[in-house]
């Protein structure tokens, strides 16, 4: 899988990228060869005080986009927070598409029951 970090007011250095692809090593079960993740870190300066804002894009080929944003006061309490709602995204849209095979599976062998004791 590919990363691309980029920050704004925000130094990437090697600790940092090395947190971020160690977070997002979840994704590995998820991921083909062409997915990517792009991870944009920045730094905001709000009323309550400094907030470090994290949003991850996950891309991967004939899948829909999925995108997680959380904001904290450390830099990598921010990560945490959207690499779990990230897995959490993923997770669930997977069980979604299991449950509608499963589903749809279920049909059709009633539908097929249906014929063998017509015949």
């Amino acid at each position: 899988m590919n990363y691309a970090i980029k920050g704004t007011e925000v130094n990437i250095s090697d600790e940092i990228r090395s947190y971020v692809e160690k977070r997002l090593s979840g994704l590995d079960k998820f991921a083909s060869e062409a997915s990517r993740c792009d991870v944009e870190l920045g730094y905001e300066a709000l009323f309550d005080g400094p907030k470090y804002r994290v949003e991850l894009m996950y891309h991967k080929p004939g899948a829909p986009l999925m995108r997680a944003e959380a904001r904290g006061a450390a830099l990598h309490e921010a990560i945490d927070l959207a690499a779990g709602e990230l897995l959490e995204g993923l997770t669930s849209a997977k069980q979604k598409r299991r449950d509608i095979l499963r589903r749809t599976g279920a049909r059709v062998k009633e539908y097929l029951r249906g014929w063998r004791g017509k015949i």
